[in-house]
C-alpha cells in the first residue's frame, strides 16, 4: 500500500521489489516513463520525498534526518532480496539509507541485497559546493546545464518559486553527504554511466569503490548525458533484467 511518502506504482505479490529514490529536486512520478517500460515482474516503489512534487511538507535539508525519516517508511514496506536504484542525488541518499539500514537489527533478514547507483560520483568527489545558496539566476543556469529542469520552468516565476526550495534543500543534503567519513557497505553494486555524461565521469567507479566491500560492476551506456534515466529507459531495463533473475540473498 502506497504511503505520501513511498508509492507502490507497480504492485506486485510475486515480482522482486525494487525501490527508486529519485534524482535532485525529482519526487515519486519523475520515475512514471522507466517503471512503465521496465519488462518482467517487478513490484516497483518510488520515494516521494517531503517538500517535492505534491508533498505539503517542508524539504529536508540534512541527510541524517531524510535518511531516518526513509528508514522509518521503509520498515513496514521492505521485504526481502529488494533492490535499491538511485540516480544522481538518488544513488548517494540510496547508499546512506542502506549503510544506516546495516547497523539497525529491526531490518535483519530484510536489507536490500543490490545496489544499482545510475549517473552519480563517490559522495566525496561530489562537485557541488556552494550550490545550495547560489543565487537565483546562477542555480537556474546551473540546473538547466545538465538537464536537471527544462528551459519553461526557469522562465517561470510560480514555478521558480515552487520548485527551487527543493532543489536547494537537496544540495545541502549532498554537502552533508560530501563531508561524511567513508564507510564501507558490503552489497553486490553496480553503477550505470553515460559515455557523454561529465556530471559522472569514468573515474566515478574508483570513487564508489572505496565505499563498498564488493567490487562494483560498471555498464557505460553509449552517447547519453546525464539524465539517460529519461529516455534510456530499454538500456536500463536490460541491466534490471539482469537483477530481477539474480541469486537469492547470501545467507
Amino acid at each position: 500500500m502506497s504511503t505520501p511518502l513511498l508509492w507502490n506504482l507497480r504492485p506486485s505479490e510475486t515480482g522482486r521489489q525494487i525501490v527508486m529514490f529519485p534524482f535532485l529536486g525529482g519526487f515519486g512520478a519523475s520515475y512514471n516513463r522507466l517503471v512503465k517500460e521496465l519488462s518482467g515482474d517487478w513490484d516497483v516503489w518510488t520515494v516521494n520525498p517531503p517538500g517535492h512534487g505534491p508533498s505539503t511538507e517542508p524539504p529536508y535539508r540534512r541527510l541524517v534526518s531524510l535518511v531516518d525519516r526513509y528508514l522509518t517508511a521503509l520498515r513496514d514496506v521492505l521485504r526481502p532480496d529488494a533492490v535499491f536504484f538511485g540516480h544522481s542525488m538518488g544513488g548517494v541518499v540510496a547508499y546512506h539509507v542502506m549503510l544506516a539500514m546495516a547497523a539497525r537489527p529491526s531490518f535483519e533478514g530484510r536489507r536490500p541485497t543490490d545496489l544499482v547507483l545510475s549517473a552519480c560520483r563517490g559522495p566525496r568527489r561530489l562537485q557541488i559546493a556552494g550550490n545550495a545558496t547560489l543565487p537565483e539566476r546562477e542555480l537556474l543556469e546551473r540546473l538547466l546545464a545538465f538537464g536537471a529542469i527544462p528551459a519553461e520552468v526557469a522562465e517561470d516565476r510560480s514555478l521558480i518559486d515552487l520548485f527551487l526550495p527543493a532543489f536547494r534543500a537537496d544540495y545541502q543534503v549532498l554537502e552533508d553527504a560530501r563531508r561524511m567519513p567513508v564507510a564501507t557497505l558490503d552489497v553486490r553494486a553496480r553503477l550505470v554511466l553515460g559515455s557523454n555524461d561529465p556530471q559522472a565521469p569514468a573515474s566515478s567507479s574508483a570513487e564508489w569503490q572505496e565505499h563498498l566491500a564488493e567490487p562494483i560492476r560498471t555498464h557505460v551506456l553509449d552517447g547519453e548525458e546525464h539524465m539517460f534515466v529519461l529516455s534510456a529507459t530499454g538500456k536500463l531495463d536490460r541491466i534490471f533484467a539482469e537483477l530481477r533473475d539474480a541469486a537469492m540473498p547470501r545467507s
